[in-house]
């Protein structure tokens, strides 16, 4: 102010903050809230942030216990916008609380930041705020430590960080509401799913059907039945009574088990269902899905000109797929890899191949999908008499850094 040689009549005006405002709050009688802050700012014309270092303090009562209000708006600010340092210097204070009521008070405030986050998308801002709830809260039992770890593990649930968060999640999946228990199951099937670990599949899709109350779900978790069942070499007459169950809800699920029939004949090595395969993907958004199952089937019927048709023509959802940051895009990227290098080997690029498959044998093995894993190395000694030092080499690295 004293820059541009303005008093409080001048502030008021170029902010459109009333003058009894500014004035309680120069005297210390009003609180500065953010909003006011931001407008002081931009009266400036600094940017947004830049006078946020000074605001901490009103984060805080006069005995520096966290403000509910004021201190949950501006940790959010914080968290969603990356004002690291601001965010860091509150949390700290946060933990310097002696008292323990008042602090897990301030870190019961904390997950509500955090949710917000997340409901507003920013998972990779939330994440680190669900983390601070479950190191530090004293009652490790409590509903926002549960449900800190279902966020966590709905986060990190396809990383290398997924198996320790699946045991968190596990560990207090019963002090959850019942929402989040019903999330819970849900979740842990997919990613069993994604693992390919069908007992595992198969238990969690039971247990969510014995709890879910939507439709959605209830579907969902007889589709992993029926899928699991498969892998698990279960009557066919029984897979496909499973599958005609959920057909049964609505048009949405008629039309999955449609496809999921011809997904359950593929995985039992009736190739020949996939021409029906790729028309049934046709025109869905998640054609991508399936694009690793059309390959394996036509590398599988020696239709190789029309892999090789089929791969040019998809090229555009395949690089996507190889950029894509999606936890799962990246799996069906993984599984596309494994189908191509099958391809390639098949088609007598077997150096290419073999090169490719021990890198999806080594990036299995790192998220512990173990039947993906274990599917690498049998094409590799499938073709290994074509291998050459180098590739020996690297595939004796890979079974040493298995885990």
């Amino acid at each position: 102010m004293d820059e541009k040689n303005w008093n409080q009549s001048d502030l008021a005006k170029h902010t459109g903050i009333h003058i009894s405002d500014i004035s309680r709050i120069f005297n210390h009688k009003l609180p500065l809230s953010l909003g006011k802050l931001d407008a002081i700012t931009e009266s400036f014309r600094l940017s947004r942030g830049t006078l946020y270092k000074h605001y901490i303090e009103e984060c805080f009562n006069k005995n520096y216990h966290l403000n509910k209000r004021r201190g949950e708006q501006f940790l959010y600010r914080c968290a969603a916008e990356g004002y690291t340092h601001e965010l860091n210097t509150i949390l700290n204070a946060v933990l310097e609380e002696k008292v323990k009521a008042i602090r897990d008070k301030s870190l019961l405030c904390v997950f509500h930041v955090a949710e917000k986050v997340f409901e507003g998308g920013k998972n990779d801002q939330a994440l680190p705020l669900y983390e601070f709830v479950t190191d530090n809260t004293s009652n490790r039992f409590s509903e926002q430590v549960a449900i800190s770890y279902f966020r966590i593990f709905y986060m990190v649930r396809l990383t290398n960080k997924g198996r320790h968060a699946l045991s968190n999640v596990l560990e207090h999946i019963a002090y959850m509401p019942e929402e989040f228990q019903i999330l819970s199951y849900l979740w842990i099937t997919a990613t069993y799913y994604v693992h390919q670990q069908w007992t595992e599949v198969l238990k969690y899709a039971k247990k969510l059907e014995a709890v879910c109350k939507e439709v959605d779900h209830y579907g969902r978790a007889l589709i992993y039945q029926s899928l699991s069942l498969a892998r698990l070499g279960a009557p066919l007459n029984d897979i496909l009574e499973m599958t005609n169950r959920y057909a049964q809800l609505n048009g949405y699920y008629a039309n999955m088990a449609i496809g999921n029939k011809l997904v359950i004949q593929l995985d039992l090595g009736y190739t020949e269902y996939v021409d029906s395969y790729l028309n049934w993907l046709k025109g869905r958004d998640d054609f991508y899905v399936g694009m690793p199952r059309v390959l394996e089937a036509y590398v599988k019927l020696g239709r190789m000109v029309e892999a090789k048709a089929f791969i040019r023509e998809y090229r555009h959802l395949i690089d996507e797929l190889a950029t894509s940051k999606d936890p799962f895009k990246q799996h069906i990227y993984l599984y596309f890899r494994y189908t191509y290098a099958l391809y390639e080997c098949t088609t007598g690029n077997f150096l290419e191949g073999l090169d490719e498959i021990l890198d999806v044998a080594y990036i299995a093995d790192k998220i512990g999908n173990n039947e993906r894993f274990k599917k690498c190395l049998l094409l590799f000694w499938e073709y290994r008499e074509e291998a050459d030092m180098e590739l020996e080499e690297k595939y004796a690295r890979t079974l040493r850094v298995q885990r």
